[in-house]
């Protein structure tokens, strides 16, 4: 062989020895590509899953925020009804607000099982949606109901002062009938309102308890069907009303003879 090739030969060994990586190593390298792969995929999957938890805690804040603004303008529901559900909100708000940063701090510090269990808690343990807000607006319709019973009310004394006073050759006792009948219309839709009230006062999230989640829609269920009673009680009240009137007024319309005249 030449002697040439014999000094080559070392020198292509040590080459080729140094681009040879350990099988040990080429395992490794593989192992952490793939770990750092799947770690990613869990970052950006949770990234998202954080984003979307913002979204949802944001939009109920929203909403209790605009409940609250409702309860405070109600007039007929008692104080203490309206500080208890206006408490009730701020709880809400202030419980929304921690949870959000506990969120973002198990994002934050890679607690996996924290976050899943959070991110679950946003309905399953505060039922905003599913509570809090039709609560809320039970009450706030019920207070509707109370403040145009009160309307009526008012309407309906001085139609009471109308018949009164028609002239006596006049019959009013079909309006004196719709009268009695609109008052009672009134008073069974003021009834229906405070029992939509008092049904639904103090209920309280289920947290995931099957027998309250199950009590509490039966009570939102109930409310619900006593306002509708009222408003068709409310309805039928407008409707007397304005049969009245139409009496009230044909009484009062001047009656219209001939003059005889001589000749």
């Amino acid at each position: 062989m030449n002697k040439n090739l014999l000094r080559i030969l070392p020198v292509l060994g040590a080459l080729i020895a140094l681009t040879i990586i350990p099988a040990s190593a080429q395992t490794t390298g593989v192992t952490a590509s793939a770990t750092s792969t799947r770690a990613g995929r869990i970052a950006a999957s949770e990234a998202k899953l954080v984003a979307k938890a913002d979204q949802e805690i944001t939009a109920r804040i929203n909403a209790l925020n605009a409940l609250n603004t409702r309860v405070n303008s109600m007039v007929k529901v008692s104080t203490t009804e309206k500080a208890s559900l206006s408490s009730a909100i701020q709880t809400e708000i202030t419980d929304m607000n921690t949870l959000q940063a506990q969120i973002a701090s198990d994002q934050s510090s890679n607690s996996t099982s924290s976050l899943k269990t959070d991110l679950q808690s946003i309905t399953k343990s505060y039922r905003i949606y599913a509570l809090i807000i039709p609560q809320g607006a039970i009450e706030a319709m019920a207070d509707r109901v109370m403040t145009i019973v009160g309307d009526i009310d008012a309407v309906a004394t001085k139609l009471q002062a109308r018949i009164s006073s028609a002239p006596a050759s006049e019959n009013m006792t079909a309006a004196t009938a719709e009268l009695a009948d609109l008052n009672a219309k009134t008073a069974d839709a003021n009834t229906q309102a405070q029992a939509a009230v008092s049904g639904i006062s103090g209920l309280q999230p289920d947290n995931g308890v099957q027998s309250v989640m199950q009590s509490n829609t039966a009570a939102l269920k109930a409310a619900r069907a006593d306002l509708q009673t009222a408003q068709k009680d409310l309805i039928a009240a407008r409707k007397d009303a304005g049969l009245i009137v139409k009496a009230i007024e044909a009484a009062s319309k001047p009656t219209t003879g001939s003059t005889a005249t001589s000749s």
